[in-house]
């Protein structure tokens, strides 16, 4: 192990003692040689199904929003080329572990289970689930009884945090699992007068409740729900050496661009994504 990568991995644990959620580094990340990467490229691994986070444009095919800003501005820091890999949210962490790419970046939620799987990076937003439905709806759901009726049918994306937590605190309504964020939205465009809900980041609410053809109201996000605590987006690496460095250095670029981060996060809100279609399957 050379230098830069012993006094790396020293910080690192020092760090995990005081911070078990993040891991902070202070040293400086340009020309760090990371042990997996090659042909001098970073490769990302993103679902592009995340806006104002993480969302591909099929017509320019490229990568948009927050996390892909952020990722271009690393690997422009590290002195490395950039490249994406297009992932699902119920194929993101065996891709990681395949090595289809050296980390995952855009909505990434910390949680426990991640943490013990892979080295997560410090919080770039702060974030707590919300329901959704439609501005049609507005009068039906004020409370979360409202939401768990038998009547009522909770639609959420397959994989990640949303599903798990429906199952978690829903008891009464039906949960109907689509394949991603986007066939969700199109069934609440599709319905607007159905008793469709949706727990998902306050994040995702606020950007796509705004948009000026949006049909979902932004109501929900003033309704308390149970076992809610606030929750952090974070960016994630394999348990090796390799992938520890990479988050030793985007937790330093993170410290070093914080007037930065907000910046692009805000310009992340404001921009017009180019959406895939995906359409409710029923």
């Amino acid at each position: 192990m050379n230098d830069v990568s012993a006094s790396i991995k020293k910080l690192f644990l020092l760090s995990l003692i005081s911070t078990p959620m993040v891991s902070n580094a202070s040293t400086e990340s340009n020309n760090i040689q990371f042990n997996t990467i090659t042909d001098n490229t970073l490769t990302v691994c993103t679902t592009g199904d995340y806006p104002p986070l993480t969302s591909f444009n099929s017509e320019k095919n490229t990568f948009e929003g927050f996390a892909p800003i952020v990722a271009a501005n690393f690997a422009k820091h590290l002195n490395l080329n950039l490249a994406f890999t297009r992932t699902t949210w119920k194929d993101l962490s065996d891709d990681l572990k395949s090595g289809k790419c050296d980390i995952a970046m855009g909505g990434i939620t910390y949680t426990k289970a991640r943490s013990k799987d892979f080295y997560l990076s410090k919080s770039v937003a702060k974030n707590q689930k919300a329901a959704v439905f439609t501005k049609d709806n507005d009068e039906l759901f004020n409370s979360f009884k409202d939401i768990d009726k038998k009547e009522n049918t909770i639609l959420e994306n397959k994989g990640g945090t949303n599903e798990k937590f429906a199952n978690e605190i829903i008891s009464k309504a039906t949960i109907n699992v689509l394949e991603s964020n986007l066939a969700v939205f199109d069934c609440f465009k599709k319905y607007q007068l159905s008793p469709y809900v949706m727990f998902t980041d306050s994040i995702e609410i606020q950007y796509r409740s705004k948009l000026p053809d949006s049909v979902l109201s932004n109501k929900g996000l003033g309704i308390a729900l149970i076992n809610n605590p606030e929750t952090y987006k974070v960016y994630m690496a394999n348990k090796t050496e390799s992938g520890e460095e990479i988050i030793l250095a985007m937790n330093n670029f993170i410290d070093s661009n914080k007037a930065n981060m907000k910046k692009w996060y805000q310009e992340s809100l404001t921009t017009k994504y180019k959406e895939e279609a995906q359409y409710c399957p029923f």
